[in-house]
């Protein structure tokens, strides 16, 4: 069975992110399932700037860390999408996906193993709000913002105010993350959301076939 290995921002997300793509595997088929396995030790990569700009390559440097681990089939790189530019120029987080996608090439992506690169708009934690009321200390009298996409900005801050207990990343992120209803995040039409579950059912198809990929690609493949 080959490993996928997952990059991630902070420390809460090392916990986090591992249980949110094993839920998304098992909503696979059961042959897509038994193409990999989500590696237990996420690599912990810092923000968008970290890896990009001056830093672009730190990101080839954790690509060939994650090329060290045994039977290596895919890395998926999920970072917060709440930086107001990258490289000088407005964040767009289709174009930087595609950018970070065509430099892991350098390392053998879409050749050797698979990489796919998505954001969460504008923290990992407004999927958690998209879920407010399947939440462990839901208040019924609290309304979600509509779009936690696009507001608020500090979404650690709004649930540690709306969550009886509070919120911090550290201790509650991985909880509130096997607890939060998938489905209704579907529901209210996630994009960035969609775009994960995307990514996940691309590398797992990749890994099941060996057709290796490196997405989002810079441009679609001629006809």
């Amino acid at each position: 069975m080959n490993r996928s290995v997952l990059c991630v921002e902070g420390r809460g997300d090392v916990d986090a992110v591992p249980v949110l793509v094993n839920r998304l595997r098992l909503n696979m088929s059961a042959e897509q399932q038994g193409a990999f396995f989500v590696d237990s030790k996420p690599l912990e990569v810092g923000a968008i700037n970290q890896l990009t700009g001056k830093g672009k390559g730190h990101w080839l440097r954790y690509l060939e860390i994650a090329k060290k681990r045994p039977n290596l089939g895919a890395v998926l790189l999920l970072l917060d999408g709440d930086l107001e530019k990258v490289e000088g120029q407005l964040f767009c987080p289709v174009q930087v996906a595609r950018t970070l996608a065509e430099r892991a090439q350098e390392t053998g992506a879409g050749q050797l193993f698979s990489v796919a690169i998505a954001f969460i708009r504008q923290e990992f934690e407004s999927l958690l709000i998209a879920g407010y009321s399947s939440l462990p200390g839901s208040r019924p009298d609290i309304t979600p913002p509509p779009t936690p996409e696009e507001a608020p900005r500090g979404a650690k801050g709004w649930l540690a105010r709306n969550l009886d207990g509070g919120y911090k990343e550290t201790q509650h992120q991985e909880r509130l993350t096997r607890a939060v209803d998938l489905d209704l995040i579907r529901t209210g039409k996630f994009r960035s959301f969609q775009r994960l579950e995307h990514a996940v059912q691309e590398l797992a198809a990749a890994v099941q076939t060996g057709q290796h990929i490196s997405t989002p690609a810079s441009s679609l493949p001629e006809s």
